[in-house]
């Protein structure tokens, strides 16, 4: 068995024990970051998609991406009345966007396209690199003005 331990060795194993567990947390929260890709609430579909839903005082807006990757992606909007909330008819207008703020990229506004009710398409939004992208949707129209950001991680 061996004596006590001096105060500098002390030192030295608190220090390491700190840098060790330093390491682990960023570790695990670099490989929790890749894995997810995204916060909020967000699925995967079967196709590969990737399904991120927010709100508003209207309605729960769902953002489809179908190609969560660098190229061009065709992006689906989908306003679902909430409870309450008598439906109107569609909004006047959706834009779908895209900024990549590490970079300074940003991707101009496309109107989405009504393809069925309260649905909006964009066919081809270009990403151009992989970070943490914020799709911007804006809804306009029957005395609203609704902005929603839904953050995605593009990992290749």
């Amino acid at each position: 068995m061996s004596g006590p331990m001096s105060p500098s060795r002390r030192r030295r194993l608190r220090m390491g024990a700190v840098l060790l567990a330093t390491v682990l947390f960023t570790l695990l929260a670099l490989r929790l970051t890749m894995s997810s890709g995204t916060t909020g609430s967000s699925s995967g579909s079967s196709s590969g998609g990737t399904t991120l839903t927010g709100g508003t005082a209207h309605d729960v807006v769902t953002l489809t991406i179908t190609s969560p990757k660098t190229g061009t992606t065709a992006v689906e909007v989908r306003l679902t009345p909430r409870e309450g909330i008598r439906a109107t008819g569609s909004a006047t207008a959706v834009t779908v966007s895209a900024v990549l703020p590490t970079a300074g990229h940003a991707v101009p506004d496309h109107t989405a396209v009504r393809t069925a009710n309260n649905r909006y398409q964009v066919a081809s939004l270009p990403l151009m690199m992989t970070g943490r992208w914020e799709f911007l949707v804006d809804i306009d129209g029957q005395g609203r003005d609704d902005h929603l950001i839904f953050p995605l991680t593009l990992t290749r």
